[in-house]
């Protein structure tokens, strides 16, 4: 009887030991699901790295004005904390920031003791070629850096969803990708289809005078997206450059039949400003010779719908020009209009393209 009582017992404080551990594994496996499921956030960035962060952030420096716009679009205007002159310059992006936001200083070169001390949980910057300048001496401040674009054409709508991860925004960050996508496709949906032979020579001049686009630049992507070839591929070397420099020679013995030349918002306050760029671009020694001053067909176009969160705008605008059939019905400004209405109030308001395509 003694040894069945002995047994009994043991049984029982087995089955105690047992319930007692499996509870504590039960908890320990479910704060490790609340401590990183929960909370961690993971997206790609710009430069394709698996980026984690282990929360949304609430206190966000922009050292990209692109980005700061896109922030802006998606309704994450006040989660940011620092911003370059570039933006405190434009009155349309300061008019939707919060009143005691900081200026960090030059994009290229931000203040670092400026940044640390507002405190951010991310700093945003471009990747690729057109980070900070001082990117080693932020990193040793031990601020965390995402780098997104928010300028490219192909890229817009993974970076605004993206931030919309980032942010909390996911909602409103899809609502703008949603945009995007629409007239992305309503232009390749018709230029994925042209021939080679169906597609015209562009030359794409940036700011600077003779500094045209390589292949690793937006204003190449705006090309092949609204079905053109940019005749900077013709050079495998030259192409190989994001911005490379050329001449007159160069760009007469190429003879394009379009012309591209970009200009910043700030520098055009008239449509007689656009005029008196298109007329120094016609009047340069031997660009008489060429397809596209001959035909009349050289365009002065504002960096605003070029590149950054309206480049949309920017390139059914370059679709209708080069192929003025297929997008007959197509309105650019009214698109702006509805991008103004629904994401940075405003922005319609200007001098974006001369001449205007029918």
């Amino acid at each position: 009887m003694l040894t069945i009582k002995k047994y009994l017992i043991l049984i029982v404080c087995a089955v105690l030991m047992f319930t007692v551990i499996s509870s504590g594994c039960t908890q320990q496996a479910s704060k490790g699901q609340e401590n990183t499921g929960a909370t961690t956030i993971t997206f790609t960035d710009s430069n394709g790295n698996n980026v984690v962060l282990p929360k949304t952030a609430e206190r966000i420096v922009s050292t990209n004005a692109d980005c700061t716009e896109m922030l802006i679009a998606i309704g994450a205007a006040d989660r940011i904390v620092g911003v370059t002159d570039t933006v405190a310059k434009t009155p349309i992006l300061m008019a939707q920031l919060p009143k005691n936001v900081s200026n960090i200083g030059n994009w290229q070169t931000p203040n670092i003791e400026m940044m640390t001390t507002l405190k951010p949980d991310v700093v945003i910057c471009y990747g690729g070629a057109s980070k900070p300048k001082n990117i080693d001496q932020i990193l040793a401040a031990n601020l965390t850096l995402v780098y997104l674009d928010c300028y490219k054409m192909n890229t817009l709508s993974h970076d605004a969803r993206a931030l919309g991860i980032i942010t909390g925004n996911t909602k409103k960050a899809e609502d703008y990708a949603g945009f995007i996508e629409k007239y992305q496709n309503m232009v390749t949906s018709n230029t994925s289809k042209l021939s080679a032979g169906e597609k015209p020579a562009v030359y794409w001049e940036s700011y600077s005078d003779y500094s045209t686009v390589g292949n690793t630049s937006g204003g190449d992507t705006m090309i092949g997206m609204s079905g053109g070839v940019n005749i900077a591929s013709y050079n495998a070397s030259l192409y190989a450059s994001a911005y490379p420099k050329v001449n007159s020679e160069w760009i007469i013995k190429n003879n394009p039949s379009y012309i591209f030349k970009m200009v910043t918002s700030t520098n055009i306050t008239s449509l007689d400003d656009l005029k008196k760029v298109q007329s120094a671009i016609k009047s340069r020694p031997g660009m008489d010779k060429t397809n596209a001053v001959k035909n009349d067909s050289v365009y002065i176009m504002s960096g605003s719908i070029a590149f950054g969160p309206r480049a949309v705008i920017g390139m059914l605008y370059v679709a209708k020009v080069l192929h003025p059939d297929l997008y007959k019905g197509v309105d650019p400004q009214a698109v702006l209009s509805e991008y103004s209405e629904k994401y940075l109030p405003g922005s319609d308001k200007g001098y974006f393209i001369y001449p205007t395509p029918a």
